[in-house]
């Protein structure tokens, strides 16, 4: 799970250490650290819930990058719930959140509108 600055930052305040949490990639995106293949805030189910990152909100609809287009995660045992209308109104939310998160590691000035 990609993590923009805003879902790090409130993580932080919860009085988590951001190097516990996130590993940063070679392209400089943040994202969240697993442990034993599950997410560092999992423990029967998420610690962090109400404050959790904003891409977790909206799985299990997850974004195609190659097609730039929303699908659903079949991973999810609940994957089968997820509406048309569900995915139509949450895919524009993740593309607007992957364009800030992209902004963030390419830097402010690039134009990102294009690649999600």
């Amino acid at each position: 799970m990609l993590l923009s600055s805003r879902d790090i930052a409130r993580l932080e305040a919860l009085g988590y250490n951001r190097e516990d949490f996130t590993i940063t990639t070679a392209e400089g995106f943040h994202q969240l650290r697993n442990i034993d293949g599950k997410c560092f805030f999992y423990n029967d189910g998420c610690s962090v819930y109400s404050s959790r990152p904003e891409g977790c909100s909206y799985y299990p609809i997850i974004l195609n990058f190659d097609r730039k287009s929303c699908l659903v995660d079949k991973e999810c045992p609940n994957y089968h719930t997820v509406t048309k209308r569900e995915i139509k109104e949450k895919c524009k939310k993740l593309k607007a959140l992957y364009r800030e998160i992209l902004k963030e590691a390419m830097g402010a000035s690039k134009n990102t509108k294009n690649l999600v």
